[in-house]
């Protein structure tokens, strides 16, 4: 299935508590619908495999040339920035394909627009800084900021 978000966490178990403590939160999740499918790894071969779809998106996403930018705001204001966000971007790229991942949890967030084929370089680029100067707006309504923990890439 598709879903809007796909999470990967971890945690560290000192003890059987701690770990069933983890495991009635997870249940909890499920029971209230906040998640609607999630497993757990048995090992930490099987964790290091689930990292890995996460480290690998940047890997992935390089044949396209994406357009990028690693933003952060508060982690409380996320929901409402992501909203809003989603919504100027959709607008902004109607025919672009835009991967968000990042540590949404420190209130990190890569946005990789893709280019398109068929697209020059130079529009792709034109587009996107116009885009980015939006963006730069919503950040400041949320005191967030254009660079996260990647610093300034090479095209800003």
């Amino acid at each position: 299935e598709v879903h809007p978000y796909y999470v990967v966490t971890e945690f560290a178990a000192n003890d059987e508590a701690q770990e069933a403590a983890a495991m009635a939160a997870f249940e909890d999740c499920m029971g209230n619908g906040w998640v609607s499918d999630g497993v757990i790894s048995a090992s930490d071969a099987q964790a290091a495999q689930l990292w890995r779809l996460r480290e690998g998106i940047t890997e992935a996403l390089a044949r396209y040339k994406p357009y990028k930018n690693d933003v952060s705001v508060r982690i409380s204001a996320m929901p409402a920035f992501l909203a809003e966000t989603q919504a100027l971007i959709g607008q902004a790229y109607p025919h672009f394909d835009v991967v968000w991942f990042g540590h949404i949890g420190d209130g990190n967030l890569h946005i990789n627009v893709l280019k398109p084929d068929g697209t020059g370089d130079a529009d792709f680029v034109a587009q996107c800084e116009h885009v980015t100067k939006l963006l730069a707006q919503v950040l400041a309504r949320f005191d967030g900021s254009i660079s996260a923990e990647h610093g300034i890439g090479l095209v800003k």
